[in-house]
C-alpha cells in the first residue's frame, strides 16, 4: 500500500544509515521519496539504503562535509524538498555528580551543533522552493529522566532550535518541526540495556515491562510509529503546521 504523498520530492536524511533514521528514510521511500542518506561511513554498513536513495558519507560535526553533501544533493536532484536532520548520539547514563564535561561537548556538537548546521545547509538548498525540515528530538526533553543530564539537555536544546528556525525560515516557506520519540526498542538500546544489566542493571524484560506499565497505551513505541509521525510532518497533510514538537511515546510525556 502507497498513496506515494512524496512523488518525486527529494530528501536529505543525516543519521539514517540504520534505525529510527532507517526507517524514516523507507517510509519516504514508499511514498515516492529520493534523495541522499549522510551518515558516518561506520553506521554504513549495517543496512542497505532505501530503494531511491543513496549513501553518501558525513559527519554533522564537520560543517564542510554537510556543505558539501547538499551542494551535491542539489546538483544531483535539481533541488530538495525534505531535510530530516536525526543525527545524535546517547552518552552513558550518569548522575549530576559524574557529569563527563568532554563526553558533554560531543552530544553538544552532534545533538545540536550538528543540528544546527544541517539546518543551515539545508534550508539554503530549499531557498527557491520551500519544503519541510524534521529534527528527531525526544521525550526527554519534555519529561526529564534521571542520569541523562547532557543527552536531555540537548533534547531540550532542539525545540528552541525548532521554534525558532520555523519563525526564520517561513517566509521561505520551509515548515520546521520535530518529532519527539519515547523509548524506542532500536538495536542500540537494546544494547544499552543489556550494558546496565552486565553492571548490575535490571534484565531486559523487566526493563521493558516497566516501559509498557509506565505508558497509557501499555506499548512500547517502535521505529515505524516514529517514521509515519515524520511523514505526516513533511507531507502536505500537515503544510500549515511548522514549529511544533510531536511527542511520539505512547503517551508516556503525559503521565
Amino acid at each position: 500500500m502507497s498513496s506515494r504523498l512524496l512523488e518525486e520530492r527529494v530528501a536529505v536524511l543525516t543519521g539514517a544509515g540504520q534505525g529510527i533514521g532507517h526507517a524514516i528514510a523507507s517510509a519516504l521511500g514508499r511514498h515516492g521519496a529520493k534523495g541522499m542518506i549522510l551518515d558516518l561511513e561506520s553506521s554504513n554498513g549495517s543496512s542497505e539504503p532505501p530503494e531511491g536513495f543513496e549513501t553518501v558519507p558525513a559527519d554533522v560535526t564537520v560543517e564542510e562535509d554537510l556543505a558539501g553533501a547538499f551542494v551535491q544533493a542539489r546538483e544531483r536532484y535539481g533541488g530538495i524538498d525534505i531535510v530530516v536532520a536525526n543525527a545524535g548520539i546517547v552518552p552513558p547514563w550518569r548522575e549530576a555528580g559524574a557529569l563527563d564535561l568532554a563526553e558533554w561537548t560531543r552530544v553538544f556538537a552532534v545533538n545540536v551543533a550538528g543540528v544546527a548546521a544541517t539546518i543551515k545547509h539545508g534550508a539554503a538548498a530549499m531557498w527557491d522552493r520551500g519544503g519541510a525540515i524534521i529534527v528527531t528530538a525526544s521525550v526527554n526533553a519534555l519529561k526529564a529522566p534521571p542520569g541523562q543530564m547532557a543527552y536531555t539537555t540537548s533534547k531540550t536544546a532542539l525545540i528552541g532550535l525548532v521554534r525558532t528556525a520555523a519563525h526564520d525560515l517561513g517566509p521561505k516557506g520551509i515548515r520546521v518541526n520535530a518529532v519527539a520519540p519515547g523509548a524506542v526498542m532500536t538495536d542500540a538500546l537494546r544494547q544499552r540495556i543489556a550494558d546496565r544489566a552486565a553492571d548490575g542493571g535490571p534484565p531486559h524484560g523487566l526493563v521493558e515491562t516497566t516501559l509498557r506499565e509506565t505508558s497509557p497505551l501499555k506499548q512500547i513505541v517502535t521505529e515505524d510509529d516514529v517514521a509515519h509521525a515524520a511523514l505526516f510532518l513533511v507531507s502536505d497533510w500537515s503544510r500549515q503546521i511548522t514549529g511544533h514538537v510531536l511527542p511520539v511515546d505512547a503517551g508516556l510525556s503525559v503521565t
